[in-house]
């Protein structure tokens, strides 16, 4: 046992080290007011794409430290608050880098004071939140995030797979979420087989089986990403073993097993949305507030009532939106996605026309049967459906009408397809059939095949 260091020397060493930083900030300070004063006058050399290369050069700051201090420096200046609190060292240049993010002359009073009083993980974590809210009130920017999507892969001459990917929050977390759960079982299921080592005899000829400690497992010290490689092909050997059916949909209160959290303000239409409290995934990133109604049009809901300190008061119990036998109904009332010209009758969902969130009724005359291609678009795409007698008209952002599609001429290319399926499987000779494209609802005939 070592002996209790001595605490007045404990008290000097931590005192001189906060008292050291102090100085550093306002070091950093002053090297950063320098830096604003070289670029204004252009200082650097001539032979310099911009200041950060000059500090690249001359200070040994790699280029994108250097931009960062440029942009600090410029950003002080119309932040006096800010510039204040860092010249007299109350922040340090970590916290005065995120702040100046988001800081307008408005708020820096209140960021300064956030700022000074928490961390600096805390007031990065912050920020970032707040940026994806700002950026994700626009609704088109959860479209565009969606449109983006993309998964690329290559072989490699060892016969590897390279593989590259993008995905909207709600797909992130669900393959986070499937990844986490493939790990637990593929690792569960490893250590039940390497606990039972083959027999072995002891002293008296007797067979015994020696159980490992959890420490002798070879699969202890296997690397995180390495895991999740295993998870990812345990995923796809499980999708290959037992594929969905053909005439087996997702609904979306099945699919989401990912938590997502929103306030009551927030689901409302055209709601605001509150940075310190905007819709995110449960231990992920923020999701834009149009995103979180498509996947509340049909999920389960759990209502909690907090205080204005978020401490809970009432936890509701689970409720699916839409019940499983109103969900028979629409489906068999709709039968495919009601969108003009769609036919799609796989991956179907239900869609809220008037929002439950803004006091529609979760009937049969307020839902209406999409697939998720346009549900989507029906939220964060800006397009609304509304109920006219027994139909259901669909309009673009502007207000004008998607022109109907005659309903004669998709029961006919169903028949047809019909027909043509009973003949193959038949064995018989296909004859020919025209060919026809859906161009903005209108069906064009192409040819004969």
């Amino acid at each position: 046992m070592t002996a209790p260091e001595d605490p007045h020397l404990i008290e000097s060493l931590t005192n001189e080290i906060v008292d050291l930083c102090a100085h550093i900030h306002r070091a950093e300070y002053r090297l950063l007011t320098l830096i604003r004063k070289l670029d204004a006058i252009q200082g650097w050399n001539a032979e310099m794409p911009s200041c950060a290369h000059w500090l690249n050069v001359k200070c040994g700051l790699d280029l994108v430290t250097a931009r960062e201090k440029v942009r600090v420096a410029h950003a002080l200046k119309n932040l006096p608050a800010v510039d204040e609190a860092f010249r007299e060292g109350q922040l340090s240049y970590s916290k005065v880098r995120a702040v100046t993010r988001i800081a307008t002359p408005a708020d820096q009073d209140e960021l300064v004071d956030f700022a000074a009083s928490t961390t600096a993980a805390h007031v990065e974590q912050y920020v970032r939140t707040r940026r994806q809210a700002e950026r994700l009130a626009d609704s088109r920017a959860a479209l565009d995030a969606h449109r983006q999507r993309s998964f690329t892969c290559h072989t490699t001459d060892d016969g590897s797979l390279v593989f590259e990917g993008r995905l909207p929050a709600e797909q992130g977390a669900m393959l986070r979420l499937a990844l986490e759960r493939a790990m637990e079982w593929v690792y569960r299921e490893a250590a039940a087989q390497a606990e039972e080592e083959p027999s072995v005899r002891d002293g008296a000829g007797h067979r015994q089986a020696r159980r490992r400690c959890p420490e002798e497992h070879a699969f202890k010290d296997v690397p995180y990403p390495t895991r999740q490689a295993d998870a990812l092909a345990a995923l796809a050997e499980r999708f290959l073993a037992a594929p969905p059916a053909a005439e087996e949909g997702l609904n979306t209160a099945d699919r989401y097993q990912v938590v997502v959290h929103a306030s009551a303000e927030s689901l409302v239409e055209h709601g605001l949305m509150d940075p310190a409290d905007a819709p995110h995934m449960e231990d992920g990133p923020v999701v834009a507030q149009e995103t979180v109604r498509r996947v509340a049009c049909d999920s389960a809901i759990v209502r909690l009532i907090e205080t204005g300190a978020g401490e809970p008061l009432d936890v509701g119990r689970k409720t699916r939106v839409i019940p499983p036998a109103l969900r028979r109904a629409v489906k068999r009332r709709d039968r495919h996605c009601r969108w003009p010209g769609c036919t799609n009758s796989r991956h179907w969902e239900g869609h809220h026309c008037r929002h439950w969130a803004d006091g529609g009724a979760t009937n049969l005359d307020n839902l209406v049967g999409v697939c998720r291609f346009h549900h989507r678009l029906l939220h964060e795409g800006g397009y609304f459906v509304v109920k006219d007698g027994e139909e259901f008209v669909f309009c673009r952002p502007d207000g004008s009408m998607i022109p109907p599609v005659d309903d004669s001429f998709r029961i006919s290319i169903a028949r047809a397809q019909r027909d043509l399926t009973i003949v193959r499987l038949a064995g018989g000779v296909e004859e020919p059939r025209a060919v026809y494209r859906l161009s903005s609802g209108v069906p064009r005939r192409l040819g004969i095949e």
